[in-house]
């Protein structure tokens, strides 16, 4: 097989991930920036990051019954082209609205942004997926990988450029970002693109292997979400700095740890035939431990020590989560990952708000004590799941979770 020919293919998924980073991370980053122009209170930015991850969820929901009825490349090349207006739009919000009525445009396009992020992360997740092993050149894990690496050079680019413009000219790095959605789509409308063919309806696969599957990936992903958005707290608790810059400094090192740590587990995979679900149980335990030591400790330096490294080994639960579903379950549509998905979603809106709820009534160190539950959790049902694949080992998987 040319190994070639993938490779068009393998670009246009990444300049994707790179506009999803985009998408659910840039606006967390301009928080303090409306705060200081628009005196956004703290439940209207809540809203925003409500707003972001149900647009999401929907264009997860919605692609359950689509994804495999129309080809991937319309999708992706719809979805970006969408995402690319989004994020226009955003960046002309206060050319076409009052300051009364900002806020509203703002929920807008978040939510047209949001929602084509949503669609053209799971449907490049699905084009990555098949793209033939031999290929080696893309992966879900490696596209998880580059999201990494994408927010953390998103970080970089909000804050020197909010540093040497000025917060108030925020909306013009929306028109740069816009950009790449563009690309993406220009990129994935000439590329080679494989659908499986033969695959199961959705109603066959209710078996026990896929629910624990959708159970590790609301776990596996909520603690991730949570840990990324609570890391600021401890940065400007330990380095002594406020504002925006305890967002850049805190999310940016977490966000190298998500990259490293992810650059380790696709070098993992890549040794093996199939993903090692021990590697996801060891990460889940691993994220688990950290979150303990985060809350227990009295040092503020170690705590933002370890809840940093969260990101070496949170990270790379949903991805792997993912990957093992559709290796187990290959006659499984491009609709089971879009259905994982949207538990991940649902994971990213409930334990952090949870987490939230918690800090905000006892301590950020009790939220993060009560949160190690979740990875903990994930472990065991990956635990499960291990267990299920090994039993299985001799007989054909397939059949055994799509009999015919």
């Amino acid at each position: 097989m040319n190994k070639g020919k993938f490779s068009r293919t393998a670009r246009a998924c990444y300049a994707g991930i790179v506009n999803q980073a985009i998408i659910t991370n840039v606006t967390a980053l301009l928080f303090v920036s409306f705060i200081e122009l628009y005196n956004f209170s703290y439940i209207k930015l809540g809203m925003l990051t409500a707003v972001n991850f149900a647009a999401q969820m929907c264009a997860d929901f919605l692609l359950i019954f689509l994804i495999d009825r129309v080809s991937f490349r319309k999708l992706a090349v719809f979805s970006c082209t969408l995402s690319f207006a989004g994020l226009l739009f955003y960046g002309c919000v206060p050319f076409l609205f009052s300051e009364k009525g900002l806020f509203t445009g703002i929920v807008c396009a978040t939510t047209v942004f949001a929602f084509a992020g949503g669609m053209s992360e799971v449907v490049l997740s699905n084009i990555a997926d098949n793209i033939p092993r031999l290929e080696n050149s893309v992966s879900i894990c490696l596209l998880k990988t580059v999201y990494a690496w994408a927010q953390v050079g998103l970080v970089a680019v909000c804050a020197v450029f909010l540093t040497v413009f000025g917060s108030e000219s925020w909306n013009y790095l929306m028109f740069g970002f816009a950009l790449i959605p563009l690309g993406a789509a220009v990129l994935v409308g000439g590329a080679a693109v494989v659908k499986k063919s033969g695959i199961s309806k959705p109603k066959s696969s209710f078996h026990l292997f896929y629910i624990l599957a959708l159970v590790a990936i609301f776990l596996g992903y909520g603690s991730e979400i949570a840990a990324n958005q609570w890391i600021s707290v401890f940065a400007t608790a330990a380095l002594g700095v406020g504002g925006e810059w305890s967002e850049f400094v805190g999310m940016g090192l977490f966000a190298v740890c998500l990259g490293v740590g992810g650059l380790t587990y696709v070098a993992i995979s890549k040794r093996k035939e199939h993903f090692p679900l021990p590697v996801l149980i060891f990460a889940a335990l691993s994220t688990c431990a950290l979150f303990l030591l985060s809350s227990v400790t009295e040092n503020v330096i170690f705590a933002l020590v370890t809840s940093v490294c969260c990101g070496l080994f949170v990270g790379v639960l949903s991805p792997g989560i993912m990957t093992v579903a559709s290796e187990n379950m290959p006659s499984a549509g491009a609709w089971m990952i879009a259905s994982l998905a949207v538990c991940a979603d649902l994971g990213a809106a409930a334990l952090p708000s949870a987490a939230g709820s918690i800090a905000e009534l006892t301590g950020i160190r009790t939220a993060y004590l009560t949160m190690s539950v979740a990875p903990f959790l994930c472990a065991a049902v990956l635990f499960v799941m291990h267990r299920m694949n090994k039993k299985n080992a001799s007989v054909n998987f397939t059949d055994t979770f799509f009999p015919v």
